[in-house]
């Protein structure tokens, strides 16, 4: 990392020699500059592509939001302005649309277009502190730092409108500045087409008339020439005249324009205005050097902005902004009024508007300590070492921490990001792509409320909603899928199946912390899918139809097929018991098992005490085998026993046990996933 800041010192460490023309030199050194911001750029987009369609895995309810709207409008539903949702701006949605049309109504399309903007925010982020700085290296580590660093990071890979609203930010700063600095009347126009298209970003983009305003009337009384009235009317005109359609939504819907301020407004309690003002400016300050955003879904481990080195860096930087260019301090300290005002302080997204100016002044100080130690050593060589080092070293506090799978596996993580919806949209994908004629029953409780449910299942005519609670119609034919939230039992769901089916029961593995699967789906296949090449009858009228046993390295999938005879009188447990096949020809082998997998069927889920006459029921047992097993041939012996005292059922014929087949899958070299 550190490698990437050398371009930012090659000018001087360059060696010039009196009266020796520069063009020679001049190709090479533009040809550097392309070369570094060309390489900025792959950078950022690495790191926000990089798994993108996992991480973040799972979608949140907000995103959902952006999804669904933009689904709307390819249906061909315009609007200047969202109401759902507390009210969204329409820009991003738009740009969402558009990458669906192309891409399809996928998780992945909406969070490509945030990293699209991402990596756009970065150039702009260069550029703007660039023409700020007068220094095209301060401009490279502007870019670099918007590249990794967490805040921006993060934002560039979910879906949030708030994610544009840097990127306006940049150009808007860039645009003004190179206005007030050349006065060229077309820079103005397109200065005020860029702010005033900032509007339909996020609604934090209304602070920013404030700064405008101070820079144009603070410009006006210090320096008239550069901020010459037709050139200040131009500006404004053409603002106006590209946020009037917004304006005019809010002049004829002004609750809207005051709806989310007033409902997370920190300043709405009862408890004095100086506490809470008092409380929010230190968590607010503190969100760069202590404790960031505590949302998994906007930070990582509620991490500061910054780490310890960059931490200086941005304190030196703000203390030159503050002298030498306080346009932007005053820029900066208005975007953090947002998150100041609001509840959740601090909030990465209501904040997102200072994060040009943020990075920049970061990068002022980094770039001010390393001329100072340049000078100290007298070589220009110290300059990079510092810059590089500070990169180096500040590179993985940012992007290892994001891409951590500790920081992913947190059940606050999963919940944060909704996981279990997508995976129970994935599954139900799962099914009607084995069965596109199936019928699919969802549980209301995991479809209200939730806009993701509604997104991952957009125009799917075959799910159908219910309260599982409810006496349910005739069952439709198999097949057929039941999904249940985590707390309704597979009984329930039973009830919603036709009698002439299959039955296997899948679920995903509880969270971490939490002792119960997020939700079950109790799926309904053709009777001809079960198997019969055992027909083995054990007693209690319970009968082993079928069963299979596929090795994959060491990996063993059993697969036993259930027939309820009648109904049986209890619980039992399954016993699956794994030998090498020499040593357990007969039953009873003579030595224990090398590897066994036991327990009630379907986890005990639907065990044998809740079967109905007639019930065909399908489970799967996974066992991971031991070395001593991954080679040699196997034989699996299956049966019954009661759990309390581990006495075993018979089968008609006097055994104990039945000797299911193994079969090779294709990929036997591979390793256990788990």
């Amino acid at each position: 990392m550190g490698a990437a800041c050398l371009p930012c010192a090659a000018p001087y460490v360059k060696t010039r020699f009196p009266g020796t023309s520069l063009e020679p030199a001049m190709p090479l050194h533009t040809r550097t500059r392309w070369t570094a911001v060309v390489g900025l750029l792959w950078l950022a987009a690495l790191l926000r592509w990089v798994d993108l369609p996992h991480l973040p895995y799972g979608l949140w309810y907000d995103e959902a939001y952006y999804g669904l709207d933009a689904l709307r409008v390819l249906e061909g539903h315009l609007a200047l302005f969202f109401p759902e949702n507390n009210g969204r701006e329409p820009l991003f949605i738009y740009l969402v649309a558009g990458a669906m049309a192309i891409l399809g109504p996928t998780p992945y399309a909406l969070r490509l277009t945030a990293s699209m903007i991402g990596v756009l925010t970065v150039a702009a982020t260069f550029r703007m502190a660039w023409t700020l700085s007068r220094r095209w290296e301060v401009g490279m580590l502007s870019g670099i730092l918007m590249a990794f660093l967490l805040w921006p990071l993060n934002l560039s890979r979910v879906g949030f409108r708030a994610g544009l609203f840097p990127l306006a930010a940049a150009l808007t700063l860039w645009a003004f500045t190179r206005a007030a600095r050349r006065g060229w009347a077309r820079d103005w126009a397109f200065a005020g087409l860029i702010w005033g298209a900032g509007f339909y970003t996020y609604l934090a983009a209304r602070m920013t008339v404030f700064p405008i305003a101070l820079g144009l009337i603070l410009g006006r009384r210090w320096d008239p020439r550069r901020f010459p009235l037709r050139g200040i009317a131009l500006f404004l005109i053409s603002a106006a005249i590209t946020a009037a359609p917004l304006a005019a939504y809010f002049f004829l819907h002004p609750s809207d324009f005051t709806l989310r301020g007033e409902q997370t407004s920190a300043f709405n309690s009862q408890r004095p205005f100086f506490s809470v003002a008092m409380e929010q400016a230190a968590r607010v300050g503190g969100m760069f050097f202590i404790r960031g955003d505590d949302y998994p879904r906007h930070n990582t481990g509620s991490r500061p902005v910054f780490d310890p080195l960059l931490a200086v860096a941005f304190l030196i930087g703000g203390i030159q902004a503050v002298r030498q260019a306080p346009f932007t301090a005053i820029w900066g300290l208005v975007m953090l009024l947002p998150t100041f005002l609001s509840t959740e302080a601090p909030h990465y997204l209501r904040a997102s508007g200072a994060l040009p100016v943020v990075v920049l002044w970061a990068s002022l100080g980094l770039w001010t300590l390393g001329e100072a130690i340049g000078r100290w050593i007298r070589s220009p060589w110290g300059q990079v070492a510092v810059l590089g080092g500070c990169l180096g070293l500040s590179f993985p506090w940012h992007t290892v921490a994001y891409f951590d799978p500790a920081w992913w596996a947190q059940a606050r993580v999963r919940g944060a990001f909704s996981l279990d919806s997508w995976e129970v949209a994935h599954e139900i994908r799962s099914f009607l792509s084995a069965y596109p004629s199936g019928t699919v029953i969802l549980s209301e409780r995991l479809w209200a409320g939730r806009a993701e449910m509604r997104f991952l299942l957009w125009k799917q005519p075959m799910v159908r909603i219910h309260r599982l609670e409810e006496n349910p119609p005739e069952p439709p034919p198999a097949p057929a899928l039941v999904v249940g939230w985590q707390h309704e039992p597979v009984p329930l769901l039973r009830r919603w199946l036709p009698e002439e089916a299959l039955l296997s029961l899948h679920a995903p593995d509880p969270w971490p912390g939490e002792n119960v699967p997020r939700y079950r789906a109790l799926w309904a296949e053709p009777v001809d899918r079960m198997r019969s090449n055992l027909e083995a009858v054990f007693e209690d009228g319970i009968v082993l139809e079928g069963g299979i046993a596929r090795r994959s390295g060491r990996r063993l999938t059993v697969i036993l097929d259930w027939l309820a005879m009648g109904k049986p009188s209890r619980d039992y447990s399954v016993f699956v018991h794994i030998y090498p096949e020499a040593e357990a020809l007969r039953w009873p082998p003579a030595s224990p098992p090398v590897a066994q997998r036991d327990g009630g069927i379907m986890d005990g889920a639907y065990n044998t005490g809740l079967w109905q006459p007639g019930d065909r029921i399908r489970e799967t047992r996974i066992v991971i085998l031991p070395e001593s097993l991954s080679m040699v041939p196997l034989k699996v012996w299956v049966g019954l026993y009661r759990w309390e005292d581990g006495s075993r059922l018979r089968v008609q014929g006097g055994e104990e046990a039945v000797s299911i087949p193994v079969e090779e899958d294709a990929a036997s070299g591979d390793e256990p996933q788990g």
